[in-house]
């Protein structure tokens, strides 16, 4: 049974929605105005939300405004019902993240319609959370073969071509610039964790959820708390990086044995003049536990208070 919230202050009008969906099988949360509508929709977090614009308080725009804010990102189908009907207050509704906009008076077929095209759109969230996560570990998983491969490739290359120079500056610079764009592309999958991990959360809060419905929900979560997947996608940053810089690694490590992987990535982060934010979605940890690591990482490597980790690197490249 899937749960409607009706946020309506016309009494009559709101009762009678009730009516009709109670009849179609639906449960029913009504609100006479914005606060309430917003603190029932924290509270019991509905299927879907049926609001009206012109309310005493906060409006319906206001209303949409507020959960989106509150839930960092709203994901209950939200349908506006309004005598309004200019195209700028419909423009401003879809603007805000409406999914529908129902025109006053409007018809029981036209309503029914409306909610379940929505819902029909929210139904299939395992299916499609599930999906994202195999593209991500298939992009991941495959990047580190390639990645091994060429890595080996070089450093067999090196290996016979130890009195050669360096790599010739413009394809250094190149090979830097792909650097900076798979540590923009590490941390855009972080990113997608973080918001497909916020939507189980939130789908795991619903109570109309069968329990085959809860068991699959909570494997995903689970599959996205597994550290392989960041894991993985660390490991492309570093393997992108030694291509870039085929020496380094082994330089440093032979001065620092006692270095980790993490310490690494947040050198060669701090070099592309990543900041905390960034460092951070890459690392898989808070700004905060990014600006400690750097502290602790100058400890290891015997920089003072006043050296910087970027040219720290600089001089190990040279």
């Amino acid at each position: 049974m899937y749960t409607i919230l009706i946020i309506e202050d016309t009494i009559e009008l709101r009762e009678n929605i009730a009516e009709v969906l109670v009849c179609e099988g639906f449960e029913v949360l009504q609100a006479g105005n914005g606060i309430a509508g917003i603190e029932l929709a924290l509270k019991h977090s509905p299927d879907l939300i049926l609001c009206d614009i012109m309310m005493p308080g906060p409006n319906g725009f206001e209303v949409l405004k507020s959960l989106k804010y509150k839930g960092d990102q709203l994901q209950v189908p939200f349908i506006f019902i309004s005598a309004l009907d200019e195209r700028k207050d419909i423009r401003e509704g879809m603007g805000l993240g409406a999914d529908d906009y129902l025109v006053k008076p409007f018809t029981i077929k036209e309503l029914l319609t409306a909610i379940q095209v929505r819902i029909e759109k929210h139904q299939s969230l395992e299916s499609r959370i599930k999906s994202r996560i195999e593209s991500i570990e298939s992009e991941l998983l495959l990047n580190i073969s390639e990645l091994e491969t060429l890595v080996d490739s070089q450093k067999v290359q090196l290996d016979q071509a130890v009195t050669q120079k360096e790599l010739a500056t413009e394809k250094l610079k190149e090979k830097q610039e792909l650097l900076m764009q798979d540590a923009l592309r590490s941390i855009e999958i972080n990113n997608i964790i973080q918001e497909l991990t916020a939507q189980l959360n939130f789908a795991l809060q619903k109570n109309n959820l069968t329990e085959d419905q809860r068991i699959t929900l909570s494997g995903l979560r689970n599959k996205l708390r597994n550290k392989s997947i960041l894991l993985n996608n660390q490991t492309v940053f570093l393997f992108k990086f030694e291509q870039t810089y085929p020496n380094f690694k082994l330089q440093l490590l032979r001065r620092y044995p006692k270095l980790k992987k993490q310490d690494l990535a947040l050198l060669v982060s701090t070099y592309l003049n990543l900041d905390t934010n960034q460092q951070g979605a890459i690392l898989n940890i808070t700004s905060e536990s990014v600006r400690k690591k750097r502290y602790r990482l100058k400890l290891k490597i015997g920089l003072g208070k006043e050296q910087e980790l970027a040219d720290f690197f600089q001089k190990m490249i040279q």
